[in-house]
């Protein structure tokens, strides 16, 4: 066997320029269907079975054991019972063999110990010889343009190769991905099936795919991740070059118990996917579907200048279908200016201003002496429109009035900076007759109204986040602020005053307080703070002090200081004996303000999470609130807080004073800087509520509870 020019152990993987079979028989299963795979669509990458007990299989000659290959393959394909793979591992690395795909399943997919015991030994291994694995419980992997296969997914016979490349850890569902595509003709590189992630994770296959030239937009389907940081700084790198789709399974309760059931791996909290992709443009999706007409507008359509969004159809009530799902999903539809109005007036001649969605009236204008072309042309020439679509209720099998008109959008969409797209209304209308027409000409065909509406609101968004980033790397929000750290007491949860000790020190806007002995120092110190005081019961042991009647709100003469500290103490002692008592927490009364909450949850896989939202007693009520994974931008944070419903009070509700909406965003990234600085220290944070005053005079927070991780460490 002689040794072939060594290449990079995931190159190996994904481009390999010969690869090895072993467990295949004449009898069929999985081998059989892998070597089939590659021959159906005539690839030439030379594979090889290996089988100590037959001479040929098909007509491929059939080698007894790798050591007696023509020469070192880049790949080796295992499908052989769980208790033999190991071996075959630890042969393939021997003979210099660089990378393998484990089909087999058997591991931690088993959810036994023995199982999870072998996944372990099968990491190891791999990592020890430097293999780059796919796998276990995986079907395989192809590329379409490197023209490759070594998997058992039914790729169609009508599939065409093209610039989406998909990773997914189901393997039924590469089917279901192959399938959908190669109905529409949608072009596909890579499939690649994932399984286990025992070696390779979803992270290695989109750092590949990040800088794959045959690859423009990556697709994912996922279940969950092992090494959240990891995963993160893959996608903030690839998100700076090509656009990212993923379907996120495991959302549920139920999705998240299959996930583990299936692959082993912890599906991850919701949230903090959610935060990932929000933060890095990424295309989320809820289907398959979703998914496949997500990336195919993703491939073809050049990158919207900005989000003013122009529709047209040929019948009223169309537009209106259009505008309450463009509403929905979240498109604007301005108005379309003077000029272009009266212009488009004139090519179609109507004497009436046209909306936006804009009625063609009628199919037959739109065709007479080729008006869409000028129409189109007008649209293109109108810098007040960044995006550029034709609704039709298209037909499966074609029709000549269609058919004269997409040929004529396809001809005025070549070349044009803006997106010009076609939407059908409905689903399965782009398949037999349209079949591939988007691919061929260059024109992106989108089916189904309302996926079609949500796909041209994550292309917007995307290219606001590449506008975003264009000259700041992928790193350039991960250094904060100089933070200070106060000391931390050493006990698991923190009393308000320990809490906001530390906070303050951070430099984060606390309200101006002091801590009481007794109700006498109480007296002393409301009057230095003067006006109206809260005065709060301080233990470790209470960490929801109004539930036990440990506060009081608006004390104002040393009378009512006086009663209302005694109050509190008599309170924790009668409902909470026992307790250890600080003291009382004498604190400047916050009026008028928009009650916000901020929090931070230490995750095992990304880290910290901060959440921001709408605060006060009913937080977890309205659960109106967004989480961000930090270091994050100005315009992140100030973007998040307007997706807030409680941002309808900012500018004023009901005659009340504008907020300090930037004090609120200075406020927030202070906190993510601080959260960042303290990696791993808290477990949890709480600021609730984090009061926003007028314009003006800034935030306070004016309660805080901090719970360490120093039991866990």
């Amino acid at each position: 066997m002689h040794q072939s020019v060594p290449i990079r152990p995931v190159e190996a993987l994904l481009r390999p320029r010969s690869i090895a079979l072993v467990g295949i028989s004449a009898k069929g299963g999985a081998g059989a269907n892998i070597l089939r795979s590659g021959e159906r669509f005539g690839f030439t990458v030379p594979t090889w079975p290996v089988n100590p007990n037959a001479a040929e299989i098909g007509s491929h000659r059939c080698y007894k054991s790798l050591r007696e290959l023509p020469q070192v393959p880049d790949c080796v394909v295992i499908a052989v019972p769980a208790d033999a793979v190991l071996d075959l591992l630890g042969e393939a690395a021997a003979a210099g063999i660089r990378s393998a795909c484990v089909i087999s399943e058997g591991f931690a997919d088993s959810a036994t110990d023995q199982g999870r015991e072998r996944q372990e030994r099968l990491t190891a291994l791999a990592r020890a010889a430097k293999l780059a694995v796919a796998g276990p419980n995986c079907m395989g992997l192809a590329s379409l343009h490197y023209r490759f296969a070594a998997t058992m997914a039914d790729i169609p016979a009508a599939a065409v190769s093209g610039g989406i490349s998909l990773v997914s850890q189901s393997g039924g569902l590469v089917n279901s991905f192959a399938e959908l595509t190669g109905n529409r003709g949608i072009g596909v590189n890579y499939l690649i099936s994932s399984g286990n992630e025992a070696v390779l994770e979803m992270a290695d296959y989109i750092d590949y795919l990040a800088d794959d030239p045959a690859t423009n937009v990556i697709a994912c389907i996922m279940e969950g991740v092992r090494n959240g940081r990891r995963f993160r700084a893959a996608v903030e790198r690839a998100a700076r070059r090509k656009p990212m789709v993923v379907l996120k399974l495991g959302r549920s309760e139920f999705g998240a118990r299959a996930t583990l059931a299936h692959t082993g791996t912890l599906a991850g909290r919701h949230e903090a996917f959610v935060a990932l992709f929000r933060q890095n443009g990424v295309a989320m999706v809820d289907s398959i579907d979703a998914l496949v007409e997500t990336a195919a507008l993703f491939d073809l359509a050049p990158l919207p200048q900005g989000d003013r969004v122009v529709m047209m159809t040929v019948s009223g009530g169309a537009t209106s279908l259009i505008g309450d799902l463009g509403e929905a999903a979240g498109l604007n539809f301005p108005k379309i200016e003077a000029a272009t109005n009266l212009r488009l007036q004139k090519i179609l001649g109507v004497e009436r201003e046209f909306g936006n969605p804009l009625d063609t009236v009628g199919l037959p204008r739109l065709r007479k002496d080729g008006n869409i072309t000028a129409v189109v042309q007008a649209l293109l020439e109108d810098d007040g429109v960044d995006v550029i679509a034709l609704v039709l209720g298209m037909r499966a099998d074609g029709w000549d009035s269609h058919q004269e008109l997409v040929d004529r959008l396809a001809d005025a969409a070549t070349g044009a900076r803006k997106p010009v797209l076609l939407v059908s209304f409905m689903s399965n209308s782009l398949t037999r007759h349209w079949r591939g027409y988007g691919h061929a000409r260059g024109l992106p065909l989108v089916e189904d109204l309302e996926r079609g509406l949500k796909a041209v609101r994550q292309l917007i968004d995307y290219a606001q986040f590449r506008r975003r980033h264009a000259d700041r790397p992928a790193d350039a929000a991960a250094t904060p602020a100089s933070v200070d750290i106060a000391v931390v007491p050493p006990r698991r949860v923190l009393t308000e005053a320990e809490s906001k000790k530390i906070l303050a020190a951070a430099g984060l806007p606390v309200t101006l307080e002091r801590l009481a002995r007794d109700p006498a120092e109480a007296v002393r110190i409301a009057a230095e703070i003067g006006g109206p005081v809260a005065l709060k019961i301080q233990s470790p042991d209470i960490p929801h002090k109004s539930d036990i009647g440990g506060v009081h709100l608006g004390a104002r003469t040393p009378a009512q200081v006086q009663q209302a500290a005694q109050q509190v103490l008599d309170n924790a002692h009668r409902n909470c004996a026992g307790a250890l008592i600080d003291g009382i927490l004498v604190q400047e009364m916050v009026e008028d303000g928009v009650e916000m909450i901020l929090g931070m949850t230490y995750d095992e896989q990304f880290g910290p999470l901060v959440v921001c939202g709408a605060g006060g007693v009913t937080v977890e009520v309205f659960k109106d609130a967004a989480v961000l994974i930090p270091p994050v931008s100005h315009e992140e944070v100030r973007g998040v807080l307007r997706s807030l419903k409680v941002a309808k009070l900012f500018d004023g509700f009901r005659g009340a004073a504008p907020r300090d909406v930037e004090a609120l965003v200075d406020c927030c990234l202070r906190f993510c800087e601080f959260v960042v600085a303290s990696d791993g220290r808290f477990k949890a944070i709480d600021l609730n509520p984090v009061f926003v005053l007028a314009r003006g005079r800034g935030v306070r927070i004016a309660d805080a509870l901090i719970e360490t991780r120093r039991s866990e460490a």
